[in-house]
């Protein structure tokens, strides 16, 4: 497996040494004093700042916790000389996930901190000894206790017993306490219960909680928070797989019990896509249930006089011709993908989560036998197909010697260390040899479990998850699709990332999607999964709308229902009652930045509100897909298509991008000359005090006194290599280039303050980086090869009829586009967007506009990030002459209001394109790259370029 460590990973790490840097580790009495500091320069969503030695870790599902938690153990010893720690985790199963983690990173972690980590795990009273010998007495050693909740809950637990062995009359556990670990928390959410506190809490010592959940009681919430990766903020930032939801069944018929007190019972039911409630009493009858007389309630039941029993919600059990046609639509799914990905050396695998142990381990195990029936006979059927020859190979090992299949195993609570069990190889490839089970060698790709999965066990090339049964209550859907939603690596164990991808989205989500099936009496599914995503995200989540997406910035709650009121007045919403929250009509962002009545009931809250719908806007993808519902189509004109199609041919070449003559010295000169013309002051330190005027309601400021100028000079050159490695690896700069940059700077620039040096110095390099790569900047076109884009509108040759609206924008309007349009309706990401699709410009300048269209996914490379420009052109003049013209729009006023990570973006396009049209050669053809601003003419925008 190949190991990186990632951006976000790093700021985690570094948010946590940043704020422990005046923590006090032998009296441990100031965090609250360090968390306050850190709140002053380093902004979170939340904070709820409790006096506690917690800090708080909100990472989502599959973005690498326990990789991260790991590094930070290295970190704290190397910064801070901390050497002994604990890590609590909730079952056995995750004990094992963190044992074969610690071992997997071993070496990798090796290279980069020159020592090891010694790892104990208490499992039972054999293991004790090595923690009493070495763990305890050996104090100088770097070394991590792993221990499930269960080893100290309870008085008469072996941990909390005196031990003979030890020099004192203490027990096991109060030895560790004397130690002062530092504990980290896997799983909080899991370990909030008063027996496991009671005991914790006797370590009275600093503390880390890693979790993508955490718990709602008060005493336990998410608090101290040093870091927040949640959900919604992994997917805008391509950690997680995308989530598509295919539900099979139908819902219309089933009606719950929910609750009952004495004769009244409550049921729920389905109605327009809704969850309703009736009450019935005993006695009464029921009008949905063909008026049926409510007999007797009795351990979860409702009997009724018709002979229909009503259960529980989550105590419902599928049928055989339920679970058949789930396993049968799940293995169509994995098939589907499975040729496309092992192309791309990525193996595919399918979980299923099942009833019971019986259904896979009995004498007679329905799931696996209907399983192993279906799985052949869809075999059979691909097999006759036209197959990628190695393929083809991989799947005609999926028999051993014996005419057994081999591609299907179980893991279930129990199965590890079971030396009887006859599938005791098949567990330890799910559980233990990761590397082996992603390996093409191994024909073994469906996996079942009995929920014994849960938190302890992922895997990133989990690609379809099918739920066969009801889970307990204790189990959310998101820890559900949480073990699937790691991103994918090949079979090298290199991550599939937006990065690998050269930042290719539609690439990304082409391969980074988890298929989740799930029978229609999972009510509410997506709606359930989406609330969950909700509740424990802090970021503004505008592709599911409801309250809860504004609570993430803060507006109370009549704000909330004053701008949900006016956003449906005005139309850019409408509520689904089907999905429970609002459909996004209209571009938000454009649709309220002028908004004078928004403005008046957010008041300074609008700005805020505005900088998140705006960040929202950049991502065009959605987290969860109701797969169920059909892409909407978008006809395609045919009279136009012939002549758009020779310009798609035109401005779709494969290309890479080549440097030129990259003039090293004089880039070197430029930064160092801009560096050192700054004026950095030196940091002080100060002493403020402010009260609170009740009178006023106003805070004063009552003292503030400079105590000191900080001196940084010893301290920063004692490790300053270390400080340029970290800024390397931050920053993706050589390091050799950055150490030449720092010959030619003035020092005292970092000795008044390293902080705002670094971070002035990025932002220089970056910037003549930027306008040194445009100078010796250019691009290699294969000519004869078309680039990944290309067949979104054209296949085997031929234009499509149609288009996935997706892959156009966001939104649809009514109004009928222009004549000379591409496609037949307006789909649009912005107003400006909306209103170029409706222009009816036929002529400009004595040339013909034959026909143009907005751009389904042409993805440039460049060097900052891919890009996608918005609109092309194609005209002609009376000679024949043909412009291909390609327009970026912009709603902005002037160009010098376009964000510089935008500009930068459009700068590169002009170099593409400019590149372009040189290497056609056709002096028949000239291909052009302009932006247009806001209202600004096409004729204008047009002449700009070609004079």
């Amino acid at each position: 497996m190949i190991f990186e460590k990632q951006e976000y990973q790093e700021k985690c790490i570094n948010n946590i040494i940043e704020l422990l840097k005046d923590f006090d580790f032998k009296k441990q009495d100031n965090l609250k004093q360090c968390l306050q500091n850190f709140y002053k320069t380093t902004h979170l969503p939340i904070q709820n700042i409790k006096d506690k030695l917690n800090l708080d870790i909100l990472m989502e599902t599959g973005t690498g916790k326990t990789f991260t938690y790991i590094n930070l153990i290295f970190e704290l010893n190397k910064v801070y000389k901390q050497n002994k720690f604990i890590i609590f985790v909730p079952r056995k199963a995750i004990l094992e996930s963190v044992k074969q983690n610690l071992e997997l990173t071993k070496e990798y972690f090796k290279t980069q901190y020159q020592k090891y980590i010694k790892a104990y795990f208490y499992t039972d009273t054999k293991s004790q000894s090595a923690i009493i010998n070495n763990y305890i007495k050996n104090q100088d050693e770097l070394s991590v206790l792993v221990l499930t909740n269960s080893a100290i809950d309870k008085k008469g637990n072996i941990l909390n017993k005196n031990n003979e062995s030890l020099f004192n009359s203490k027990s096991v556990f109060e030895n560790i306490i004397d130690l002062k670990p530092i504990s980290i928390i896997d799983e909080p959410h899991l370990l909030k219960g008063k027996a496991f506190n009671e005991y914790f809490s006797r370590l009275n010592s600093l503390y880390f909680r890693f979790g993508a959940t955490f718990p709602q009681e008060k005493e336990y919430e998410l608090s101290n928070i040093i870091y927040c990766l949640d959900s919604i903020s992994a997917f805008k930032e391509y950690l997680v797989k995308q989530v598509k939801v295919n539900t099979l069944g139908t819902q219309n018929k089933n009606i719950f019990l929910k609750e009952y007190k004495k004769d009244l019972a409550t049921f729920t039911y389905f109605s327009n896509g809704m969850e309703q409630e009736i009450k019935i009493k005993k006695g009464d009858s029921c009008k949905i249930l063909n008026n049926a007389i409510l007999k007797n309630i009795k351990d979860n039941k409702a009997y009724f006089d018709n002979e229909t029993i009503i259960e529980k919600k989550e105590n419902y059990v599928l049928n055989e011709d339920e679970i058949t046609e789930l396993l049968e639509q799940a293995i169509d799914l994995h098939f589907k993908k499975e040729e496309r990905l092992f192309k791309q050396n990525i193996k595919a695998l399918s979980l299923f989560f099942i009833p019971s142990i019986l259904d896979f381990r009995g004498d007679n195990p329905f799931i696996k036998n209907k399983f192993e029936e279906l799985y052949k006979t869809k075999r059979k059927q691909i097999l006759k197909t036209e197959l990628d020859k190695s393929y083809r190979q991989y799947l005609e090992k999926d028999f051993d010697e014996n005419g057994n299949l081999k591609v299907h195993q179980g893991y279930f609570s129990g199965d590890k260390g079971n030396a009887d069990e006859k599938e005791a190889y098949g567990v330890k490839l799910i559980l233990e040899d990761k590397e082996k089970l992603l390996s093409f060698d191994t024909s073994l790709r469906f996996i079942f479990s009995v929920w014994a999965l849960q938190e302890g066990w992922d895997n990133p090339n989990i690609f379809t998850l099918a739920k066969l049964s009801n889970s307990s209550s204790q189990i959310s859907i998101h820890q559900q699709v949480g073990r699937g939603l790691r991103l994918c690596v090949n079979d090298k164990g290199k991550r599939i990332t937006h990065s690998y991808l050269n930042f290719d989205d539609a690439k990304f989500y082409d391969i980074n999607y988890l298929d989740i099936l799930v029978s229609a009496r999972e009510f509410n599914y997506i709606e359930n999964l989406q609330k969950e995503i909700s509740n424990s995200s802090f970021a503004f989540n505008e592709n599911s709308l409801n309250s809860l997406s504004f609570k993430s910035i803060n507006l109370n709650e009549h704000q909330i229902h004053r701008i949900l009121v006016l956003l449906e007045d005005k139309k850019i919403i409408q509520f689904s009652e089907e999905e429970n929250n609002y459909i996004i009509l209209k571009p938000l962002y454009d649709s309220i930045k002028d908004d004078e009545k928004a403005k008046q009931i957010l008041g300074d809250k609008f700005e805020t509100l505005l900088k998140a719908l705006n960040e929202n806007s950049q991502n065009k993808y959605k987290q969860i897909i109701n797969a169920n519902k059909e892409n909407n189509k978008i006809k395609i004109k045919p009279d136009l298509a012939k002549d758009f199609k020779e310009l798609w041919e035109n401005i779709n070449k494969k290309a890479s991008i080549v440097y030129k003559n990259i003039k090293e010295k004089e880039l070197i000169e430029k930064i160092a000359k801009e560096f050192n013309a700054l004026k950095i002051e030196k940091e002080v330190l100060y002493f403020e005090k402010k009260v609170f005027n009740a009178q006023e309601n106003t805070i004063i400021t009552e003292e503030f006194n400079i105590l000191k100028e900080i001196d940084y000079k010893a301290s920063l050159y004692k490790d300053i290599y270390n400080l340029f490695l970290n800024f390397c690896k931050n920053e993706k700069f050589p390091l050799q280039f950055l150490l030449k940059i720092y010959e030619k700077l003035d020092k005292t620039k970092f000795e008044n303050s390293p902080k705002k040096a670094f971070d002035n110095l990025k932002n220089i390099i970056k910037n003549k980086l930027h306008h040194s790569l445009l100078q010796c900047l250019s691009y290699e076109f294969s000519l004869n090869i078309f680039s990944s884009s290309y067949e979104n509108l054209v296949e085997n040759g031929k234009f499509r009829e149609s288009i996935d609206m997706q892959k156009l924008g966001r939104y649809i309007d009514d109004e009928k586009p222009a004549k000379n349009y591409l496609y037949e309706s307006v789909v649009y990401d912005s107003n400006i967007e909306k209103e170029i699709i409706k222009e009816n410009n036929e002529n400009i300048n004595k040339k013909t506009i034959k026909v143009f269209a907005k751009l389904p996914k042409l993805s440039i490379p460049t060097p900052y990030k891919n890009y996608e420009p918005d609109f092309a052109y194609f005209l002609e003049d009376n000679k024949g002459k043909k412009i291909f013209f390609i327009c970026e729009s912009k709603g902005y006023n002037n160009e010098n209001e376009i964000p510089q990570d935008e500009r930068k973006k459009i700068d590169y396009a002009k170099v593409f394109f400019k590149n372009l049209n040189d290497t056609l050669k056709n002096e028949n053809i000239d291909i052009i790259f302009n932006t247009r601003i806001n209202k600004q003419k096409l004729i204008e925008c047009i002449k700009e370029i070609l004079q």
